[in-house]
């Protein structure tokens, strides 16, 4: 999800994420709060948009009992995004975190706060902190200047090092229960009843809220990529021609394309240890006929072995960058292809 996406939502409610924010005013209340946090959570959960409104309360000159007060003349800086004692540090896009950015930050820390007594930094992406730059941010941690509080941004806990996992208080936002969801999404003008979409973007509001978006905004031209997953598959498997239509598909936005693909892959895996229907809420749920078609053209055995291909060549394209897309993936849908010639049966 995009910048600009992210900040568009900015006045969205997030109900899912006010117990945990609730904990943490908590915590502060009580004299008992730390000075390095770990926020982790799928992509769209709202990492950031908890971290900031932590920071705005962090910064406050006049705190409330459940957030900034948003009229003092900090809330109002904050809100212009103009706060001299806020600082966000995030890699670009494909590039790490280098240690000069952290040692850089470090010096901005060590000064004195221009506005309160509290500075606060929230580091985007902190899985991409290069080693030399995560151990430079270790001392901080260990022995924080004044009252400045580090707000780390991850998916998951395990992306990061185990010497500054261990200096971090851990906080995982859980996306919201399916009804939850729904009715929020409702409360915004969406009704959605395909709940493979919810498990697509793993329940994650803000994520599937934006693709929602974009897809009333493109109306005309907006097609469901599960959808062409499907058409790209079964073009493949009839008319070999069309294997370079679906390549250059996948390519444009491999990361995203090949995990739909192996969800499609994985859900045929499943109709097929079921011998009868997979769960209303599979991703591909919408496909099921063509499902049945096809699990009985391939066996589990092949099933596994492609899932275990798609998801190595995925990583491959996500992690090196200069490799050649399409020379890849040409390479994976031939095995593919390969796989359901066989036309199994068990």
């Amino acid at each position: 999800m995009s910048a600009a996406a992210i900040n568009s939502f900015a006045s969205v409610s997030t109900p899912w994420l006010e117990p945990a924010f609730a904990q943490l005013l908590a915590t502060y209340q009580r004299g008992r709060f730390v000075h390095g946090m770990l926020f982790t959570g799928s992509a769209g959960i709202g990492k950031f948009k908890q971290a900031q409104q932590l920071a705005q309360y962090l910064l406050c000159s006049n705190k409330q009992q459940h957030g900034p007060c948003l009229q003092c003349h900090s809330c109002q800086l904050f809100g212009a995004h103009n706060h001299l004692d806020f600082h966000l540090l995030q890699n670009e896009e494909n590039r790490s975190i280098g240690v000069e950015q952290v040692r850089s930050l470090i010096a901005t820390l060590n000064e004195r706060p221009h506005l309160g007594d509290n500075k606060v930094v929230i580091i985007k992406n902190a899985q991409t902190l290069t080693t030399a730059a995560a151990n430079a941010l270790l001392k901080t941690l260990e022995e924080p200047q004044g009252n400045s509080y580090l707000i780390l941004l991850a998916r998951t806990h395990h992306e990061l090092m185990p010497t500054l996992l261990s200096r971090v208080q851990h906080t995982h936002l859980h996306a919201p229960e399916d009804a939850q969801l729904l009715a929020w999404l409702a409360d915004l003008g969406f009704i959605v009843e395909d709940k493979g979409l919810l498990r697509l973007f793993q329940n994650s509001p803000l994520a599937l809220l934006n693709h929602l978006q974009l897809q009333n905004e493109h109306q005309d031209n907006a097609i469901d990529q599960r959808r062409e997953c499907v058409e790209g598959l079964f073009s493949l498997l009839n008319q070999p021609e069309t294997l370079f239509t679906f390549s250059r598909f996948l390519a444009d936005g491999a990361e995203h394309r090949l995990q739909l693909l192996f969800h499609l892959l994985h859900d045929l895996h499943k109709l097929k240890l079921s011998e009868r229907l997979i769960s209303s809420d599979a991703i591909y749920t919408f496909a099921l006929p063509q499902l049945q078609i096809w699990q009985s053209q391939i066996s589990l055995q092949s099933l596994r072995y492609l899932c275990a291909e798609l998801l190595h060549t995925r990583t491959l394209l996500v992690d090196h960058s200069a490799l050649k897309k399409e020379l890849l993936i040409n390479a994976l849908l031939i095995k593919i292809k390969n796989e359901f010639k066989e036309q199994a049966v068990c």
